[in-house]
């Protein structure tokens, strides 16, 4: 109970250093006009490691595989660790957005930092950086404070390897401070964060190729032919080589090749490839001939909200965070393909946030026969003051219901099977819904990875990640 306190009260401070929804905005049109602010972060950054004990020596002495891309890079980064934790490295991992508690951000040996770890670490780069400021407001925001921690930790805990998934883009991403990186991988690129990163693929692609780093050994999937020509002419420019990994069927494994293949889906096969190449390079091995631990890394890496399906007593839930067109694409064709010819109802929960565009995902969703539809904001409860690890001052509750109510409007405009549409204020309230259903539904998640953490908060908040949760959920409003 103590430590549950002690681990609010780190959060409660963390929290502190998010932005709000108008300062987020302001800094969105500001680097429209100039990448000086992107230079600017990128220069914090470096100067609030310093304040918290770390030089750049120090830094540089850190293994890191480093990893980017629109589509996928949590994946690979999930598959990378699991490989290399197989092969007895004692690994760290960095990734983002955490579904429930924000100490998932930061792994050891492939677990989420324990609770007196994280306080211990969290209050004394904490103090260090408040013991240092120059002025009020002179502390790093929320994602770069984490990235600092990450460093702090993974120096501190001495891993043999870090895998560092980029936070958004590459080129300016405060986790680009790094200036040693021996391997470095591009997942699949296409149109996100585009207020950020920019309207073209090329553009896009420039930006993420900026964690590439002079003699390093850089990966990448097969690409669009215009974003892969500005990888190739970064490579050059940033002195290093780069490669793209083969199919995942071209690999000759010792064992196991079948089930690897019934148990990743087509895009996670793309993800693994390059996971393969990127660990292997790591390690300096050839990837000719793939490897028992290997395959049990592939097969023990547990990512949830991936292409994830819970059944529970209520309904068949199926679980994936996607957020752009590509990647809802294959979540739609990877949730029919597992419903299958199924009689029950089918349902879409779905959220999105940013600057991403509504209509066209919702035009793709559309496709599917969605008896209800419910479009609701990324919260277990409508009030959620009391589970700090999810309070987001990005996107607040309110503009959130605002753009449901939009979303319920471009539904009713393109849908043509007249599903039966409902805004909920939170997702516990969409829950009880389907507790009235007679027939288990099978009910699709989709859009935000925020939402995705909101509903495994009511359905399997211990993230065991079993295939079943066999306890029906109670009292969930």
């Amino acid at each position: 109970m103590v430590m549950d306190i002690l681990e609010m009260d780190a959060i409660f401070a963390l929290n502190q250093l998010q932005s709000n929804a108008a300062t987020l905005e302001k800094s969105r049109e500001k680097r429209k006009l100039s990448n000086s602010m992107h230079r600017q972060r990128e220069n914090d950054c470096s100067k609030y490691c310093l304040r918290s004990g770390i030089n750049f020596d120090q830094l540089d002495t850190l293994p890191v595989i480093h990893i980017a891309g629109t589509k996928g890079k949590g994946t690979t980064s999930a598959f990378c660790e699991s490989i290399l934790r197989q092969h007895g490295y004692k690994t760290g991992f960095f990734s983002s957005p955490h579904l429930i508690s924000v100490r998932e951000r930061i792994r050891l040996n492939g677990k989420p930092i324990d609770k007196i770890d994280f306080i211990k670490y969290f209050w004394s780069v904490h103090e260090k950086l408040e013991n240092n400021k120059e002025n009020e407001t002179d502390m790093p925001p929320y994602f770069q404070f984490l990235t600092i921690l990450a460093f702090n930790i993974f120096l501190s805990e001495k891993v043999d390897v870090a895998v560092v998934e980029v936070g958004i883009g590459g080129e300016y991403d405060c986790t680009n401070i790094l200036r040693k990186v021996p391997v470095v991988g591009i997942t699949s690129l296409g149109m996100d964060h585009t207020s950020l990163l920019g309207n073209t693929i090329e553009e896009i692609a420039w930006q993420k190729s900026g964690i590439m780093k002079p003699d390093c050994k850089a990966f990448t999937v097969p690409q669009a032919s215009n974003a892969l020509k500005v990888l190739q002419n970064r490579s050059i420019e940033k002195n290093c080589s780069l490669q793209i990994v083969p199919d995942f069927n071209e690999y000759e494994f010792e064992t196991n090749m079948k089930q690897l293949q019934n148990k990743l889906t087509d895009v996670q096969q793309i993800n693994a490839s390059l996971a393969i190449q990127l660990s292997y390079a790591f390690m300096n091995i050839d990837s000719s001939k793939i490897n028992e631990k290997t395959v049990q890394g592939l097969l023990n890496c547990r990512w949830p909200g991936r292409t994830q399906i819970l059944d529970t007593s209520m309904a068949r839930f199926f679980l994936d965070g996607a957020h752009t067109i590509e990647s809802l694409a294959k979540c739609i064709e990877w949730f029919t393909k597992q419903i299958g010819v199924s009689d029950n109802e089918n349902i879409l929960i779905f959220n999105v946030t940013g600057d991403r565009d509504s209509q066209q995902l919702l035009k793709l969703l559309n496709n599917v026969n969605f008896k209800n539809v419910i479009f609701v904001p990324n919260n277990a409860y409508a009030q959620d003051d009391n589970h700090l690890d999810q309070v987001n001052y990005n996107s607040p509750t309110n503009l959130q219901l605002k753009r449901c109510e939009d979303h319920k409007k471009i539904w009713e405009n393109i849908n043509k099977n007249k599903s039966i549409v409902n805004v909920y204020p939170s997702v516990s309230h969409a829950l009880e819904m389907l507790k009235l259903h007679e027939k288990k539904p099978n009910v699709l998640v989709t859009g935000s990875l925020h939402l995705i953490g909101a509903v495994l908060k009511l359905i399997d908040p211990d993230l065991r990640l079993s295939t079943t949760v066999e306890n029906e959920v109670q009292n969930i409003s």
